[in-house]
């Protein structure tokens, strides 16, 4: 018989190592109240550099397994062979696994669907025949398999358990949307906007776009949309932030030097501290997001609770999350992405209304609700169990 006021939820975040992943563990917990849901203790096995970045809270264990530094096989072979005897040994009932695969027979397991990618075959078939191509197949294929034999599936938006539903039967399991929360270090109020006639070559309008470099997240159509509204006339400069897939950089630099060989308006400046991320927001004019496969798209509330104006695909996740606090485009059309940037930079009363929308908006997402949502999910999914 389990205690409904001592649960043990034992977290598998071995293949929890960088960008978002690390994001939304590391803020899950930091912003937890396990015991308003009746668990006591929380067990996290992870690697030693992502254990690290969580936060020491006396409920919660950190146990840092050397196998999990190893490479995929590694990871593997300890969830198959060893997971299981390590949440026995620490009395665990429930077992979450962020990061949506795994391989351990333990039960009850609660998953979370994170990565929309493998489930969108045109997103695959952007990395034509790859080593990369193969993984996102595997993806989809362990994936599928632990979602259809998990007890309970935490999505981010209504949009990614909608699509997945349309890929697979999930009658079994027990879901629940729990979309991303934002840090209140983000917010700031939207400033009153100045006429684009205001800026020139020495003080230009400043766009951003933050996001790491990849085949779905379309920087190249963002660069030479800029380039079009720059020989028109328009001043502006565009900083892209983030890490990179390697063949992708490669792409985005060839169109960078064939539009601004010069680097007078066009910069990349590669990954930023997530820990003062918000000086990029605050110090610059126009937001850009131009990904097409996001099952929530955090860069978008992080823009909108920094009161900027954005500009945004209508693709995936962000019409729901944005709702009618920016100026839409398709990421795949160049055109659409240079009228929209242009349609908001021309209207400062449009940029300031769209801004105060998106700004009230980020005011629904917070990590204390997604936790409080999230570890509620888990005593709810073991007591149906």
């Amino acid at each position: 018989m389990i205690n409904r006021d001592k649960i043990v939820v034992g977290i598998d975040a071995a293949n929890i190592r960088h960008g978002g992943g690390i994001t939304h563990l590391s803020q899950l917990l930091r912003h937890a109240k396990p015991k308003k849901s009746g668990i006591s203790k929380v067990v996290v096995w992870s690697n030693k550099e992502t254990l690290e970045k969580l936060p020491d809270k006396s409920w919660l264990k950190k146990k840092k397994t050397e196998i999990l530094d190893g490479n995929f096989l590694m990871r593997t072979f300890w969830q198959s062979f060893m997971l299981s005897r390590e949440l026995r040994k620490e009395n665990c009932n429930i077992l979450f696994v962020p990061g949506g695969s795994f391989t351990t027979s333990f039960k009850p397991i609660v998953s979370m669907h994170q990565n929309q990618l493998p489930f969108e075959y045109e997103e695959i078939a952007r990395y034509g025949i790859s080593l990369m191509a193969f993984k996102l197949i595997i993806l989809r294929i362990t994936q599928t398999f632990s979602f259809k034999n998990s007890n309970g599936i935490v999505f981010l938006s209504k949009y990614s358990q909608n699509s997945l539903l349309d890929s697979i039967n999930l009658k079994r399991s027990s879901l629940k949307i729990v979309p991303h929360g934002i840090e209140k270090r983000f917010f700031k109020k939207p400033r009153e906007q100045i006429d684009i006639s205001e800026y020139n070559q020495s003080n230009p309008y400043k766009l951003i776009y933050i996001s790491s470099i990849d085949y779905y997240k379309h920087q190249w159509n963002v660069v030479e949309a800029v380039s079009r509204l720059k020989k028109k006339g328009y001043p502006l400069r565009l900083d892209l932030y983030g890490t990179a897939n390697p063949k992708a950089l490669a792409r985005l630099e060839n169109i960078i030097q064939r539009f601004d060989k010069d680097g007078e308006y066009i910069n990349y400046k590669k990954e930023i501290n997530f820990n003062t991320i918000e000086n990029i927001y605050h110090n610059s004019d126009l937001s850009i997001f131009a990904s097409s496969c996001e099952t929530f798209g955090q860069i978008i509330i992080e823009s909108m609770a920094s009161g900027m104006p954005i500009c945004c695909s209508k693709m995936s996740a962000m019409p729901e999350i944005l709702k009618d606090g920016g100026v839409y485009f398709d990421p795949l059309d160049i055109n659409e992405i240079a009228q929209a940037i242009e349609e908001i930079i021309n209207s400062k009363d449009l940029r300031l209304s769209k801004s105060m929308k998106s700004f009230n908006y980020a005011k629904n997402f917070s990590w204390e609700k997604a936790s409080e949502e999230t570890f509620s999910f888990f005593k709810q999914v073991l007591e149906s169990s």
